[in-house]
């Protein structure tokens, strides 16, 4: 049974994503990237039930759903990225790029080896690493290693494959989530939480996860904690709706689609309009981060019916045998 209050998380969170990168560097960019990260690690976290898994039936659920989307994401963002955005790109980021330094991206996963379109894939495998590394803890008490193991990595001179550098941070939140299960928040902190939230998160310096740029680390957990816990809470307040549903419940594929949706919608800019896509304001960017979860919908829609198994879910065949 899906839990409504968690699907309003993840589609807000994912927007966040996509809003968050279609703005220039402002106050509410700040104020996004300070929690939207740790807020789907919050998630996962909330959703790990150790008695579902022995290790082994564990790792093999996790690579399913998370390396196999994967390992089908990034391969298909390399190619797209090399035969047509290096092809129809006027200027960019696109062109810059060593194609032999972005192949090899897709196994390192991180940092600067990173997929050069469909950004947050980097996600689904520091996930992985977070969600089997955190799988013996029992212990809530256990986190406050991991926040010191954040901290001494950040002094490393180099990133780390699959982005493991930030699931030591990842982990923190996970772990939150986990034992965050049984603690009932009254709604009288959530002015607390947000002012918390709001107030470290603008003392702090701007935060990029995937950069492994956390600013100031306590002004960091702080910011991110009460912001995570106080959306978490305020997600509750909203009523089952359809659309949330749709979104939270389809965020791999959003993950793994949505470089390619902005492309494509500044295809579109281009044709009718001549120019390139440029930030126009608020409105503007809250329409075009709408409209690329909608390009995304004919890949949701095409791979839930027919490939279902790239996102670690049985085919309706599979289903059918195991009813029978």
């Amino acid at each position: 049974m899906r839990i409504f209050w968690l699907d309003n998380l993840k589609a807000f969170g994912m927007f966040l994503v996509i809003f968050g990168h279609m703005l220039p560097d402002s106050h509410l960019r700040q104020y996004i990237h300070s929690f939207h990260v740790p807020l789907f690690f919050f998630v996962s976290g909330y959703l790990f039930d150790r008695s579902k898994y022995n290790f082994g039936q564990f790792f093999r659920k996790r690579f399913s759903t998370l390396i196999i989307p994967y390992l089908f994401f990034a391969p298909l963002s390399f190619l797209f990225w090399f035969f047509i955005v290096r092809k129809l790109s006027i200027r960019g980021l696109a062109l810059k790029i060593d194609p032999l330094k972005a192949l090899i991206g897709i196994v390192y996963g991180g940092g600067e080896w990173m997929i050069p379109i469909n950004g947050p894939l980097w996600f689904l495998p520091c996930l992985f690493v977070v969600e089997i590394v955190f799988y013996p803890v029992r212990n809530i008490h256990f986190l406050m290693l991991f926040v010191i193991l954040g901290y001494i990595v950040t002094f490393l001179p180099f990133r780390l494959p699959w982005s493991s550098d930030v699931a030591f941070v990842g982990i923190v939140f996970y772990g939150m989530g986990h034992f965050y299960k049984d603690t009932w928040l009254s709604h009288k902190v959530l002015p607390f939480l947000f002012a918390f939230h709001a107030v470290f998160c603008f003392m702090n310096s701007p935060v990029v996860l995937a950069d492994r740029e956390y600013g100031n680390m306590l002004y960091f957990y702080i910011s991110a904690g009460s912001g995570v816990l106080f959306y978490s809470e305020l997600c509750k307040f909203i009523k089952k709706n359809v659309i949330l549903e749709y979104v939270g419940s389809n965020t791999i594929v959003l993950i793994g689609l949505v470089g390619t949706a902005r492309f494509i919608l500044n295809g579109i800019w281009y044709i009718f309009f001549g120019t390139q896509l440029e930030q126009k304001g608020l409105g503007f960017a809250l329409v075009a981060s709408i409209l690329q979860i909608g390009l995304t919908i004919p890949a949701i829609y095409c791979i839930n019916t027919w490939l279902p198994f790239i996102l670690g879910r049985p085919t309706h065949e599979t289903l059918k045998y195991k009813n029978k």
